[in-house]
């Protein structure tokens, strides 16, 4: 499942991030995949003194990010890079890697996008994402993230106009399985449902429904045909 989280960044980390962006030293970002063909973008080096500051706000408002935990269940996160588009500027369609070369080794079950600036900023540049036969393009507000499985088909379209600023990030889950962490969400709705308690018609309504998804799914992944 793809899911949106809005405000991750705060007014004052968003004013932070703004003012550590400018002292950033991009690198070429093939860097990192030198085998790529389509990986036309600049990148912060994770060793760069604001790439790091930046990375270190990203991570804290996620962690205290409420969606993100009940949708990521998260066990490791991956250290946040900072990437730069400028117009010409694309990261074609591509799959991201399984695993991550940190020490342990991060298994990437979710990949996550945090806006760094504002979509008037720039024309193109859209995340788009591969979902069957359907193509869901994302330009989210300044502090605004994305969160979807690392296993799907994706591209940052091309820059025709601006500056597109982002971080990026990838995600462990203790539940690697996609449907059982999507199960757990439903439950997490569903307790919330419970525990605020005098709901009114449509949130009975939205209980019944979370209750009948979670009983067929748990069947149809229990019973033995």
């Amino acid at each position: 499942m793809i899911h949106v989280l809005p405000q991750v960044l705060n007014a004052a980390e968003m004013q932070a991030v703004r003012e550590l962006i400018p002292q950033i030293g991009f690198n070429d970002g093939r860097i990192t995949n030198p085998g790529s063909e389509v990986k036309r973008n600049l990148q912060a080096p994770q060793e760069d003194p604001a790439n790091a500051r930046i990375a270190q706000i990203v991570r804290d408002a996620l962690v205290r990010n409420t969606d993100l935990r009940s949708y990521a269940q998260p066990r490791t996160m991956a250290r946040t890079t900072v990437v730069r588009y400028e117009p010409g500027m694309t990261y074609g369609w591509h799959v991201d890697e399984a695993l991550f070369p940190s020490q342990p080794p991060i298994r990437s079950d979710l990949s996550c996008t945090i806006f760094l600036n504002d979509p008037a900023d720039y024309d193109g540049g859209a995340l788009t994402i591969q979902l069957g036969e359907q193509e869901l393009a994302y330009k989210l507000d300044a502090g605004s993230a994305i969160l979807y499985p690392s296993t799907t088909i994706h591209q940052v379209a091309p820059i025709t106009r601006g500056v597109r600023i982002a971080a990026i990030t990838w995600l462990h889950s203790w539940i690697a399985d996609s449907h059982r962490r999507e199960l757990m969400v439903q439950l997490d709705e569903a307790r919330a449902l419970v525990a605020r308690g005098g709901a009114g018609e449509e949130q009975r309504k939205r209980l019944q429904v979370l209750l009948e998804s979670l009983r067929s799914n748990l069947f149809r992944m229990w019973s033995d045909t």
